[in-house]
């Protein structure tokens, strides 16, 4: 994953734009160090980030988003393509 996909998820996810809960499937357990790497879509990676990051106030936990960055650079590759926001 790059800073450009996060950045990417991070403004989809601040929007009210519907997105599959059913995403979040293929995160299970990133933080783990048994955690294969996996492919996804930049839709989910945004669903990821608004459910670990975005609280209920709209505001971003910081500290959940830095883990997605730190283990999602060698753990998630975002598929290309542009996403509409």
């Amino acid at each position: 994953m790059k800073t450009r996909d996060l950045d990417e998820a991070l403004a989809i996810a601040r929007t009210d734009r519907p997105l599959a809960l059913a995403d979040l499937e293929i995160f299970d357990g990133f933080g783990l160090p048994d955690y294969r790497p996996v492919t996804c879509t930049l839709e989910a990676l945004a669903m990821l980030v608004r459910w670990q990051c975005i609280r209920f106030d709209g505001s971003v936990d910081s500290e959940a988003l830095q883990e997605i960055a730190t283990l999602g650079r060698r753990r998630f590759t975002v598929l290309a393509g542009k996403a509409v926001a």
